[in-house]
């Protein structure tokens, strides 16, 4: 046999539908002791208001998660033709009607591998800048000497500047809104495979 609300607790929990009419209730101690009954049954409800809340909630961060990785997988494996396609053409910019392309180049990277054979070459050229108590190297400086001499010095490795790809959409509401996205694939949508080769989610 099911639980039944007693009738006395149902009545407090149906005057309090009628909250709006702040009617005072003639209060003594077993009345006291109902309305803590009735006050404990509506919390209960909270909570069990709160826990289906959560409930739909983690239920929609899941759908959204999963939606946003297809969809970004898409996105990146579209950015990546046209990251091609903008290296075949040679231009720098490209402006179409939903949008524009463009190339940069970045810079060179250098970074010091091995400091106890750079530090005398680098005092020899000019490369070290002077910190109290210490020599540390000046990559700015070490940049522009492996710019004007094509090669870096003893214990500096050099990573080749790199092409920025970036494209910049027209907004999804109308043309006047722009949305501008600097493209950097995602996990999901990176691939090492030749444009022809990779099909869409």
């Amino acid at each position: 046999m099911e639980n039944q609300t007693p009738s006395w607790l149902q009545e407090l929990l149906d005057q309090s539908e009628a909250v709006e009419e702040k009617r005072a209730l003639d209060m003594n101690k077993i009345l006291a002791d109902r309305a803590l009954a009735a006050i404990s049954a509506l919390e209960a409800k909270v909570n069990e208001v709160n826990a289906i809340a959560e409930q739909e909630v983690t239920l929609i961060s899941s759908w959204q998660e999963s939606e946003i990785v297809k969809l970004q997988k898409k996105i990146d494996w579209l950015a990546w033709n046209l990251e091609g396609f903008m290296k075949s053409t040679g231009e720098k910019t490209l402006t179409l009607p939903h949008g524009q392309l463009k190339l940069r180049m970045g810079r060179d990277k250098v970074e010091v591998v091995d400091f106890d054979k750079f530090l005398p070459v680098g005092k020899r050229l000019g490369l070290l800048r002077h910190i109290p108590e210490k020599d540390e190297p000046d990559l700015v400086a070490i940049a522009a000497f492996v710019k004007l001499n094509g090669k870096p010095p003893v214990g500096i490795a050099l990573t080749p500047a790199q092409s920025k790809f970036s494209y910049k959409t027209q907004g999804a509401t109308n043309g006047t809104n722009s949305n501008t996205e600097q493209w950097e694939p995602s996990e999901v949508g990176a691939s090492s495979k030749p444009a022809g080769q990779v099909k869409a989610a």
